[in-house]
C-alpha cells in the first residue's frame, strides 16, 4: 500500500482551516497555513484552467467565491491567479500550494470532474496533478483522490507510485440527477474501486454504514469521510471509519 498509517493521523481541514470573515477562505493559502499552524491535515480541491493548470478551487463557476463570474475552466491560468478570493488571497495553483505547504502536512488532493458526467476523461488534468506531485519535495505526503473512477485510473496508469483513492457518496443529491442512475449506483457501491487499484476511499458521512464501505474497511482499507461539521457528528463517524474531513469546528 502506498499510503502510510500515519498519514491518517490527523483530521483533514476540509479545503483548508477556513473561515473567511477571518481571512480564509476556502482553498486560500491563508487556510492551508492555519491548519498546518493547528496541526491538521489539508484536503483541497483541484480543476483545470484552460489551459490545462492544476488550480486551486472548488467551484465550477466563479460567483461563489470571488467577485467574478462565469465557468472557472473558461479562465487561463494566469488570468486566474490575478482573481482575488472573497476574504483575501488569489486563486493559488497546486504547484504553489504544495510547496508552501512543503511537507509539513498531509494532503488529500480531490480532483474535479469539471464535465459532470464521471465517465472517461482524456487524462489531461489527471497527468498535471501527478507531475506536480511527483515535482513537490515532499510527494509521500500527498494522495491523489476523485469522484470519478476514470481519473483514479488516469493516475494509476500514469503515475502508480502516488497513492490514491476514491470519492464518494449515495449519489443521491438532485445535482447528480442528470447522471444515468445505473451509472449512479456503480459510483456509489464503489464498483471500481479494485480496477483503480485505490488505497482509500472517502465516503460521505451518511453511508459509512453502508455495504460496500463495511466491506473495504474489513479488508483493510482506510476509510475516510467527508464532511463532519460537529464533535457529535465525529464521534460517531469515527466508530465507523478512520479518519474525518471536517469544517466548521475544531476537532
Amino acid at each position: 500500500m502506498r499510503l502510510p498509517a500515519d498519514f491518517w493521523a490527523q483530521p483533514f481541514a476540509h479545503r483548508g482551516l477556513h473561515d473567511v470573515n477571518d481571512g480564509r477562505p476556502e482553498n486560500g493559502v491563508a487556510a492551508f497555513d492555519a491548519a498546518i499552524a493547528a496541526g491538521y491535515a489539508i484536503e483541497l480541491d483541484v480543476q483545470a484552467s484552460a489551459d490545462g493548470e492544476a488550480m486551486v478551487f472548488h467551484d465550477y463557476e466563479l460567483d461563489r467565491l470571488t467577485g467574478e463570474t462565469g465557468r472557472f475552466d473558461a479562465r487561463g491560468a494566469d488570468v486566474l491567479r490575478a482573481i482575488s478570493l472573497t476574504g483575501g488571497g488569489t486563486i493559488p495553483d497546486l504547484e504553489t500550494v504544495l510547496s508552501r505547504i512543503d511537507g509539513r502536512a498531509n494532503v488529500l488532493i480531490e480532483i474535479k470532474d469539471q464535465s459532470g458526467a464521471f465517465g472517461k476523461t482524456d487524462g489531461t488534468l489527471d497527468r498535471r496533478v501527478c507531475d506536480v506531485v511527483r515535482a513537490s519535495n515532499h510527494p509521500e505526503t500527498c494522495a491523489i483522490m476523485s469522484f470519478n473512477p476514470y481519473s483514479v485510473l488516469a493516475a494509476k496508469e500514469y503515475a502508480p507510485e502516488i497513492a490514491r483513492g476514491l470519492v464518494s457518496y449515495d449519489f443521491e443529491h438532485p445535482h447528480d440527477a442528470h447522471v444515468d442512475a445505473h451509472h449512479r449506483r456503480m459510483l456509489a457501491d464503489l464498483d471500481m474501486f479494485d480496477d483503480c487499484e485505490a488505497d482509500f476511499v472517502s465516503y460521505g458521512s451518511t453511508g459509512l454504514a453502508s455495504r460496500p464501505v463495511v466491506a473495504l474497511r474489513e479488508r483493510g482499507v482506510p476509510v475516510f469521510c467527508w464532511t463532519i461539521r460537529s464533535a457529535e457528528a465525529s464521534e460517531a463517524a469515527l466508530a465507523l471509519c478512520d479518519q474525518i474531513t471536517f469544517e466548521g469546528f475544531l476537532p
